[in-house]
């Protein structure tokens, strides 16, 4: 799986010399992390190997859930569902299980209206928390159980209750206890980082996509960025941002004029703010979908603040057509559409938008890949987070932790009365 960076509208705002250090730096830092003994066990998902684990008894019970289950709950928050659900959303077709999301919401409101979706329906249902510490998750399976309990054996229970979690966890306790499949939740791995994971690899299967096209994406990219450790798409990407970001732009937007990667946007929302947002640094990261967001963010982007980033996600087929019909009768004032491929039409806009943003002072990267596919995501997510944990080592914060959003659960458990 190839996929293509162009970072030519970006590096016109830098000098060949800045560009050309950092990438040295990047390349350095690139090969530090792939010969790390990761004492502090984070690096367990650069090496697929490492992370897909289990795939014989996932292809397994993934085809039993499909068989039997009509609903399939995925519990998961941030991390631990994004890469499943961006997956899901963009390339699931229309067998199988209806797949819904509970465990990413404290609102009553969601939870009551994803629940009634379950009645009268054969459910199944995965929890994914790595140390079952979360509290929506967590709280979310509580309710989960407790329907469920009530309609199925305990027999039953132990078939369609599905947790994923690191090993000497609650949660594997749990599995043991009920008699629940367990999957393992990689210590090594952060949830942020567990897109090739069981973590990921499980729902993915269950709706329906090809695990073993996904993971072949994931190796090619793999195996292209160890193979080229001196310039690859993730190191180029990383490199350039961090150049960009010692001359103040501090904000980047990652767009596409393909509505199937909405849901992937906000796994490299997550992905970044996560990693890089510390000790009053990090380039703060946003999401847009064009054409649509172009009559919003477009204007921004044109004629707002001139400390903006634009990343674009391309792709050269679509493997969808839809022709302009001709309408002479009715004086629409559109007839110079007649005929015309909305492909066509969605590329003059895209290649108009990066033009017009250049010329207005926003420097623009481009990703490029042939098709929207189960390779195609699992290239883009290790390109994406190899290119993350590089930028946020450059910029000298720790990509792996995330302090910040520990501070506010520390608040919420005693405002909840937890000892």
């Amino acid at each position: 799986m190839k996929v293509d960076v162009s970072t030519n509208k970006a590096e016109m705002f830098l000098s060949s010399d800045i560009v050309d250090e950092k990438i040295r730096k990047a390349a350095i830092l690139q090969k530090k992390l792939y010969q790390d003994k990761d004492s502090n066990r984070v690096f367990g998902w650069t090496h697929v190997k490492s992370a897909a684990v289990q795939l014989d008894e996932i292809k397994v019970k993934a085809a039993e859930v499909r068989r039997k289950a009509e609903v399939f709950v995925i519990a998961g928050v941030g991390g631990s569902n994004q890469a499943a659900r961006a997956m899901i959303e963009a390339l699931q077709g229309e067998d199988g299980p209806r797949v819904i999301y509970l465990g990413n919401t404290l609102s009553p409101h969601y939870i009551n209206k994803m629940m009634e979706q379950l009645k009268g329906k054969s459910v199944y249902i995965n929890v994914i928390a790595k140390n079952f510490e979360t509290l929506e998750p967590g709280s979310h399976f509580r309710i989960l159980r407790n329907y469920m309990e009530k309609i199925y054996t305990k027999d039953d229970m132990s078939e369609r209750v599905i947790l994923t979690g690191t090993y000497g966890s609650r949660m594997e306790e749990i599995a043991k206890e009920n008699g629940y499949t367990f999957f393992s939740f990689p210590e090594a791995i952060g949830g942020r980082y567990s897109a090739f994971s069981p973590v990921g690899l499980f729902p993915i299967a269950v709706a329906g996509l090809d695990i073993d096209k996904y993971l072949k994406g994931v190796v090619s990219a793999e195996d292209y960025c160890m193979k080229h450790t001196d310039n690859n798409p993730a190191l180029k990407y990383a490199a350039i941002r961090n150049s960009l970001y010692e001359k103040n732009y501090n904000i980047e937007l990652l767009t596409a004029f393909e509505p199937q990667f909405t849901y992937f946007t906000k796994w490299w929302v997550q992905l970044f703010g996560e990693s890089e947002g510390k000790n009053l640094m990090g380039i703060f990261p946003t999401a847009a979908i064009y054409s649509e967001d172009l009559h919003s963010m477009g204007q921004y982007m044109q004629d707002g603040r001139r400390n903006l980033i634009e990343t674009f996600i391309k792709v050269k087929n679509t493997n969808s057509s839809v022709i302009v019909n001709e309408d002479k009768k009715f004086r629409d004032g559109f007839d110079y559409l007649e005929n015309m491929d909305f492909n066509t039409i969605n590329k003059v806009a895209e290649r108009a938008t990066i033009e017009a943003h250049t010329k207005g002072g926003v420097p623009c990267i481009e990703f490029e890949v042939e098709e929207i596919s189960e390779e195609t995501f699992g290239a883009f997510y290790y390109i994406f987070m190899l290119a993350c944990a590089l930028s946020g080592l450059l910029m000298g914060v720790n990509p792996f932790d995330q302090e910040g959003v520990e501070e506010y659960k520390r608040s919420m458990f005693i405002g909840l009365g937890k000892n």
